[in-house]
Order: structure tokens, then sequence, then C-alpha cells
């Protein structure tokens, strides 16, 4: 080997080191900070960003191939020490004596910040959240010379702009997103990370596997609930693909599946994932934060709507399973271990998500909730794997050793990625605030929709859409809550259907052309055309753009009005809409649909849409009329056909 490729590796070996290093630093230090508090929140916030900038650049310079992006990469590096060093040792002095006019040095730290979050975001999420960011700050500064009463405002004084954005004021890239990123994103990925290491994805392919691998379609039912079981504690819908569709993408295709629908498949269960409790990927934490719901309302609120979403989904695919049976073929399951072997196992990691999800519904606070579950995990993987190999435990407990600090690295990196891009958000979150443009858009759309309610979601729906493009759940969401959300709260929404209402039209942005990124990851997994898959993924994932509409009109779906009586009520109406929609879209039910039974289902599933019971009764009763005359005349002329749909 020539000694150039002997110093690259070697570089990269020395950086491996170093960041797993530094992530055992950061997560040791972040969950002391849970159960001690041996930092002021300030303190703990430039530690949290410091370590992140710090592993992320390490993680770059160990990938860099060439000699001079190390040498940039180092250097930034280092820059980040100094930053973040500064912050932490001038702490008091900041809080307390240049809180009103910051010294010269403050604003050159603050300045170096920003521009170290900005290209760390960039570094690992691409252009367009340091371009928003970046945005934010030239708006702050030259507000006095946009056009418009809209973006016009009175400009902020460079020193201001700073403080705004970084220190001595603890906003923008230290203000409370990145808090909520310190204090309770990060031990969840963690988490995420300790149970993808020690075999959580296993266990869900397996645990899906023995759920659906029999039915019709079961390769793609597979995919929805391995991705629905993924989603729930994963913070990101690429890692969800990226994980979960390696293996079923190529389950799919061997099975007969289309290339474009066994993409499609994965990117909308995996999208669907970032609105399943209990974790919502961390936008119920994101949701805690900026409107103050308790966590325990948050969550019981998204979980009819899930259900009805992932029923809609696999009804879809059972459809077309029928459909397309001639096409399709079966999947062996001799190689999937028994249930019994599973639960053995994994067993212990199904006891650590059961114990988190329990402490989360003892209104435990989040942070602690994850902090006990990384505990479990660790505990008893450690126990797990010396039961395992009795005859030498050692052997057994150094495997585990490994696998663990695995999980730790991994959900390090993980934590440090969403804490650059949480940062970069929080300086565009802190200017369009401070500089009134949020509020201003919201009367804008006031304006706009006329008292209207319709218009005015179709307004929020598209904005939401347009926003959240190309972006991760977590900064589409605080895009969208923070200028359009008070829009829908001035209409007369609850708060907690309008933050609903825009989450998922933010989530749902990644189905949606011309970024599409969930659909572009699955489709190059796939080996699909993207333009194919997107344009399939938008037709499966049509629930999640029918659903925030439902809810409004039907707040007894987020279990916040009426009674047990009434909610159950229109979830089993709601049901009945998603299944006449779905034979509308798949054009089979008991047997092959005609395009006038599929107009008048899709009619009959948006009459159920109107609020009142005329609407309801009226859809309810047309709906059931059309399929029962269906079954009686596909039972009449296909009586084997319609015994086996």
């Amino acid at each position: 080997m020539n000694p150039p490729l002997l110093h690259a590796e070697r570089d990269y070996c020395n950086a491996h080191n170093l960041v797993l290093l530094l992530t055992l630093v950061m997560v040791a230090t972040h969950l002391t900070q849970t159960f001690v508090f041996y930092l002021p929140a300030g303190q703990f916030k430039a530690l949290h960003l410091g370590l992140s900038l710090l592993i992320v650049f390490a993680l770059a310079a160990g990938q860099s191939t060439r000699a001079l992006a190390r040498l940039a990469f180092s250097l930034l590096f280092v820059a980040a020490v100094v930053s973040a060093g500064y912050v932490l040792v001038e702490y008091q002095g900041l809080t307390t004596e240049r809180v009103f006019g910051p010294e010269h040095r403050d604003v050159v730290v603050g300045c170096a910040l920003i521009v170290l979050a900005l290209i760390a975001a960039w570094q690992q999420w691409g252009a367009t959240i340091p371009i928003i960011g970046a945005l934010g700050l030239l708006y702050g500064y030259y507000g006095n010379l946009m056009p418009t009463e809209v973006l016009h405002h009175s400009g902020l004084s460079f020193e201001r702009l700073i403080s705004y954005a970084s220190i001595p004021n603890f906003q923008g890239v230290l203000g409370s997103l990145t808090a909520l990123s310190a204090g309770t994103i990060f031990a969840f990925m963690v988490f995420a990370g300790l149970l993808k290491s020690t075999g959580g994805i296993d266990f869900i392919m397996g645990f899906a596997t023995k759920l659906a691998g029999n039915s019709r379609g079961g390769q793609a039912k597979i995919a929805v609930l391995a991705s629905a079981f993924m989603g729930m504690i994963s913070g990101s819908t690429v890692a969800n693909i990226a994980s979960t569709g390696t293996m079923t993408i190529p389950l799919m295709k061997r099975t007969g599946f289309r290339a474009p629908f066994a993409g499609a498949v994965e990117a909308v269960a995996s999208t669907g994932g970032q609105m399943t409790p209990p974790v919502m990927g961390l936008t119920a934490f994101l949701m805690v934060g900026v409107t103050g719901i308790p966590y325990d309302e948050v969550i019981l609120a998204a979980t009819l709507p899930a259900l009805l979403y992932y029923f809609y989904l696999l009804f879809s695919i059972h459809l077309q399973a029928v459909r397309d049976q001639d096409q399709l073929q079966g999947q062996s399951m001799d190689d999937i271990p028994p249930a019994k072997t599973l639960l053995a196992r994994y067993g212990h990691l199904l006891f650590a998500i059961a114990l988190l999800v329990y402490l989360l519904m003892s209104q435990m606070p989040p942070a602690y909730a994850a902090a006990y579950g990384c505990l479990a995990i660790m505990v008893l993987e450690l126990i797990s794997a010396a039961a395992r190999h009795h005859q030498q435990p050692l052997k057994g407990l150094r495997a585990a050793f490994v696998r663990l600090l695995e999980g730790l690295r991994e959900g390090g990196t993980s934590g440090a990625s969403i804490a650059v891009i949480v940062a970069v958000i929080g300086i565009f979150f802190e200017n369009l605030t401070a500089t009134g443009f949020a509020q201003k858009l919201s009367y804008l759309m006031l304006s706009v929709a006329d008292g209207n309610l319709a218009i005015m979601l179709a307004i929020a729906a598209l904005a939401c859409l347009a926003f959240g493009l190309g972006l991760p759940t977590s900064a589409a969401y605080i895009l969208v809550a923070l200028l359009t959300a008070p829009a829908l709260i001035d209409m007369g929404l609850s708060m907690m259907a309008a933050h609903m209402f825009v989450l998922y039209f933010a989530i749902f942005s990644a189905l949606t052309p011309p970024v599409a990124v969930a659909s572009l990851i699955a489709a190059r997994i796939s080996e699909a055309p993207y333009f194919a898959t997107s344009m399939q993924a938008v037709k499966l994932g049509l629930p999640g753009f029918f659903l925030p509409f439902l809810f409004v009109a039907r707040p007894e779906l987020l279990l916040i009005e009426g009674s047990l009586p009434e909610q159950i009520g229109i979830a089993i109406v709601s049901l009945l809409a998603m299944v006449a929609l779905n034979i509308a879209i798949v054009g089979q039910g008991f047997g092959r649909a005609g395009w006038p039974l599929r107009l008048l289902l899709l009619l009959a599933a948006m009459v159920i849409l109107v609020p009142g019971i005329t609407g309801t009764l009226l859809g309810t009763v047309t709906v059931i009329a059309l399929l029962t005359g269906q079954w009686w005349v596909t039972r009449r002329h296909h009586p084997i056909s319609s015994r086996t749909t």
C-alpha cells in the first residue's frame, strides 16, 4: 500500500476514535444533566451545540479524501472549541453584565458560532437549511429596504442581530429550540441508536414478518408495519427508509411488485412513522415546546389519525394485491425465526420500548423517560448477552459492550446532526419573531381567506407543503408552525387542531414533487424512476393529505371534543370513508370496480367530511349501500373469487 493511502487510513481511524470519544462525552454529560442539572440552561445549550459542532467536523474530516478538506475541517474543529469554550467560560458575564450591550469579542464569537452552525448544517443536510438561516439573517438586517407592508420592518443593527441570533441573549443558535434539542431530542436519538445497534431492526422486521408475511401482498405489508414500528422511535424519515427499506424493497420486488410501487410503499410508510406516537419523529416534543400542550395530550391526539392512516395503507396494499394476484408470488417464511426465538433474542428490547412508553404515558418528563430507556437497553443487553453465552460470559459481555459502544456512537452522531439543523432553524425562527414577519403573514392569510375556513385551510396546506420541501421533519414542523399555525388559530381552530394540521402537511411535503426527499431515497434503493415513484407515493399517501381536513371537520378524531361514544362513532364512519376512498382509487373492492361506482364512492367519502349528522348519515348509508350492492353482484356472478377477496 502506498504512503498516501496509509496516511488516509490512519487519519480515518484517528477521526473515528475521536468521534467515538466525543459522542461518549456528549452522552455522559447529557445523561448526567438530565438527572443532576449541574449546568445552568445557557451553559448547557452552549455545551450541547459545541460538542455537536465538534462531532460534525470530526466526522467530516475523517470522511474527507483530500488533504486540503481535512485541514479545513480541522480548523473548523478548533474554531468550534474556542467559540464554545468562550461561551462556557464567560457565561456569568454574558448573562449579567453584557445583556444590553455586548463587547466586541462577544460579537466576534457570536458571529463565529453562527457561521460554524451554518457550515455544519450544510455539511450534514445540504444547502437548503443554511440558505434559510442566512435569509433570516439578511432579512433581519435589511428589513428596512424590503417592499410592501408585510415584508418591511425597521431593520436590526448588526450587534442586535447577532445578539438575537447567538450571544449574549442566548437566542437563535442558542435559543429555545437548541434547549429542546439538548434537553429532550438528544436522549431519544441515543435511545434509537442503542435500539438499532442491539438488533432492534432485526426484531422489528421479524415481528412484522410474523404479523403479515403470509397474507396477500405480505411483503409490502411487512414494509408498512416495520416502518411504522421504526417510525415510533426514529427521528427521521430518511433514516427510517435507509434502515428498513434496504431490506423490504428488494423483498417486495422479488415477490412481483413493480419497482416504483415498492419504493412508494416504503416512502409512504416511513413518512407516516413521523406522525406515529410516542415519538412522532421528535415533533411531539417540539410541539410541546412550541405550544405548551402537555405531552400526553399530544400523543393521545395523534393516535387515532395514525391508526386510520396505517389502516388505509394496509388496506390499499391488500386491494392491489387482490387485483394483481396473478402477477405476485409468495415469499418463503422458512428463513424467519420462530416467534419464541425472536422473543428470546430480542425480548429485552421489547421490554425497554414498553418501559419508555409507560414512563411517557405516566407523564414523566420525556428526557427522563428516554434516559431510563437508554439505561434499560444497556443493562438488559449485557444481562442478555451473558445469559446467551453462559459458558463463556466474558465473550458475550465483550460483544455486547462493542454493540453498545456502536449504538452510543450512532445515537450521538445522529443527535449532533439534529442539533446543528435545529440551531440554524433557530436563527430563522428568532429573526422572523423579532421582526414581526410571522404575525404579519398570519394577518395576510386571514385577509386573503376573508373569514372562509375552507380557503384558509387550503392556503395553509399549500404553504406547509411549500415551506416543508426538502426539510427534515423537525425543521419542517418548526417552520410551518411559526408561519401558518397562528392564522389557523385566529380562524377559530383549537391550538391542537391547528398544529396537528400543519404538522401533517409539513411531514407529507417529503412525498410531493419536485423535491420529495422520501420518494427520492426510496427510488434510489428500488432502482426505479424518481418521478414514477413520487407519483405512486402521492397516490398511496392520499390519506396523509385527507386526514388533516377530516380531523378539522371532526375534532373528535383528535379526542379533544365530544364524549367517548361520539369519538368512537366518528372513528367508525371515518374508517368507512377511508375504505370508500381506497376502493375508489384502486378500483378493486369485492370485485373490480367500474368508474361509475368509483366516482359514487369518492363523492360519498367526501360527503362524510361535511360536519353535522345529515352529511354523516347520507355518506355512510351511500357507502354501505354501494359496497353491499357490489358484494351481492360479485357473489352472484363470481362466487369463488368473492370468497377469496
